[in-house]
């Protein structure tokens, strides 16, 4: 990971500078942005008060739990659930080298967080549990969204989603396969799942491929409850490459404070994909929900994915 480099807090350039798998919190203050470790900092955390200007104002986790090994705390998601914020964080084990899934809470949404004293989720079986994200349905229901890290072994991805208790805390319910790779530009690998909710309509947005190159891209699907069945849309993927953006994706869709949806991602610059020479800078795109329908605006031309 390219280093952040300190005093804190300080002016932070989103375009210029590297803040990998976004994560965008709305709350009273204005907009917390979450991302992957990087040196010196386990869970970076920026605030801007309009999406212009930007502060990176430090360690929302600075203290780990004794489980974790530093230096691998991935894809971090906030949510505030009754009356705290909800950190859930992706972190290897010391013991197996595994990725987790850990939860930590705070009063305030810039932490910091305390962890707590054992994973959330494992699935060491499937290769680990990777890339966290929280639903909260329009009727007040939670849901939790993972990955299985099953390419870190040698096993499938699949995307898996569970009911979540009112805190925040603890599954309700078994894990539920929801989609797996299955088209050729997919390259065997999904991630970074998110679930929106939109007329009715679930979203299931996606990462897939290599987060390495330009082949990175993100998915859609669509399905009638939380839970699916989803089925992908037909124009697919709905943000991939493009012109000097390489490689965009761990996308993560955000209502802004006037109610309209805006999509959060990464991306590299186009031939300096990949570390040391490049970094995973931020970008923001208006996204829209029609029914089935998922619009992406960009500059100049539209993306659009369907049923």
């Amino acid at each position: 990971m390219k280093q952040l480099t300190a005093l804190l807090p300080r002016v932070f350039h989103p375009a210029a500078e590297d803040l990998p798998d976004p994560n965008v919190l709305l709350a009273p203050e204005g907009y917390f942005v979450y991302a992957t470790n990087t040196p010196g900092i386990n869970v970076p955390v920026v605030f801007s008060a309009d999406l212009q200007s930007f502060s990176l104002l430090g360690d929302a986790l600075p203290v780990l739990p004794r489980w974790v090994r530093r230096g691998f705390t991935w894809a971090p998601e906030v949510a505030k659930l009754g009356q705290r914020y909800v950190l859930y964080f992706t972190a290897r084990l010391r013991r197996s080298g595994r990725q987790v899934i850990g939860v930590a809470t705070s009063e305030c949404p810039q932490g910091p967080f305390v962890a707590a004293d054992q994973p959330l989720i494992t699935m060491l079986e499937s290769g680990g549990a990777i890339d966290p994200n929280v639903l909260i349905t329009a009727t007040g229901e939670h849901y939790l969204y993972w990955k299985n890290d099953g390419n870190a072994v040698g096993q499938p991805t699949q995307l898996w989603g569970a009911a979540l208790s009112s805190d925040g805390l603890s599954l309700l319910s078994d894990p539920v396969a929801l989609l797996t790779a299955t088209e050729p530009w997919e390259r065997e690998l999904v991630e970074a799942p998110q679930v929106i909710e939109g007329d009715g309509v679930f979203h299931l947005l996606y990462s897939c491929a290599d987060f390495g190159d330009e082949s990175y891209a993100v998915g859609h699907a669509s399905g009638p409850t939380p839970l699916g069945p989803f089925h992908k849309t037909c124009n697919a993927p709905v943000l991939a490459s493009h012109g000097r953006l390489a490689g965009p994706g761990h996308s993560h869709a955000f209502r802004t404070a006037t109610g309209h949806w805006q999509l959060a991602y990464h991306a590299w610059e186009t031939g300096r994909c990949g570390y040391p020479k490049g970094r995973r800078a931020l970008h923001f795109l208006p996204l829209q929900l029609d029914g089935g329908h998922l619009r992406l605006t960009f500059p100049s031309v539209n993306a659009e994915a369907c049923d």
